[in-house]
């Protein structure tokens, strides 16, 4: 499991601000890497029914993501979703629904309370963990 997910603070802020303009629709995505760059965000449309509290991405964006991975030497990072109403915390629904265990799980909750309104977990089995976000100015 990953100790810490270093990111830069801008792709913070940009999932920050994609999720309030979603209002009560849930925001969906992958996040990808390579060594030494700065990680690239993939949006992805929701195309769940229950849109306000459920993501299902749409299989073509999905698609469309792995294969510009691929070409560009990337590895998935993390699945990313909102949750508009509650905390960046997994629901049962995203801990029986997150397919790829390497992938860290990021949730972006712009109402949260309780906690940060953006965090990481890994979801291999059992109980999910948190792991640390360090927010940094650039990669």
């Amino acid at each position: 499991m990953v100790a810490e997910l270093i990111l830069p603070r801008g792709l913070g802020d940009s999932l920050l601000d994609e999720a309030r303009r979603a209002g009560t629709v849930e925001i969906c995505g992958l996040i990808a890497a390579s060594d030494g760059q700065a990680p690239v965000r993939y949006p992805i449309a929701n195309r769940a029914a229950r849109a306000a509290d459920r993501f299902d991405m749409d299989a073509a964006g999905q698609i469309a993501a792995f294969k510009a991975m691929r070409e560009a030497g990337e590895t998935l990072l993390a699945i990313y979703h909102s949750h508009p109403h509650g905390e960046a915390e997994p629901s049962m629904h995203d801990r029986h629904g997150h397919s790829y265990p390497d992938a860290l799980g990021l949730i972006i909750a712009p109402a949260a309370v309780r906690a940060a309104a953006i965090r990481a977990w890994a979801m291999q089995t059992g109980a999910p963990a948190e792991v640390a976000i360090n927010w940094v100015s650039a990669l």
